[in-house]
């Protein structure tokens, strides 16, 4: 689908539209984190005289790198938003919530904000979730390096002298 909205043809008043959001969708977005999914995104438009609303809500997995172990792992990803496209002269995009769209313009293009909603949908931190028994499922080999690793670190550090004298101006 092209999430590109009539918005010239619609009547006033409430319209639903659904799109499918899958791998190919991020083929223009080189720099995007996600690059595969499979996320449904809803999106309920009020049109009115002066403009139109537009509630979205996204639902589905994304593949992400865990931050731990940088392994790919679907991760499920929810995220709902408002915003309100304004008809004005210039089009201007005025906050997160408000967007003043030009009062010629015919089509509404979704594609930008799904993809910004689907990038703000992922945490900052992603981790694999733990399994029924509350243990990490991430690739146990590489944790298991990060702690030799990290042990290793710890037994090998000196204390640099200068930070000695320091110490000393404090006491």
């Amino acid at each position: 689908m092209d999430y590109i909205i009539p918005i010239n043809d619609l009547k006033e008043g409430k319209h639903r539209y659904e799109f499918d959001v899958a791998d190919k969708f991020f083929e223009p977005y080189p720099e995007s984190e996600v690059k595969k999914c499979s996320i449904h995104v809803v999106v309920d438009l009020t049109k009115r005289s002066t403009g139109v609303d537009a509630d979205f809500s996204l639902a589905g997995k994304a593949t992400v790198t865990c931050d731990r172990c940088l392994d790919e792992f679907k991760m499920p990803l929810e995220y709902n938003s408002h915003i309100s496209f304004q008809l004005g002269d210039e089009p201007e995009e005025v906050s997160d919530e408000l967007v003043i769209i030009s009062r010629n313009n015919t089509h509404l293009d979704l594609r930008q904000y799904i993809y910004e909603f689907i990038n703000l949908a992922v945490p900052c931190q992603k981790y694999h979730p733990e399994d029924e028994n509350g243990n990490s499922a991430c690739d146990p080999e590489m944790i298991k390096r990060l702690n030799e690793i990290r042990a290793t670190k710890t037994d090998d550090q000196e204390t640099d002298p200068r930070w000695n004298k320091l110490k000393d101006l404090i006491n």
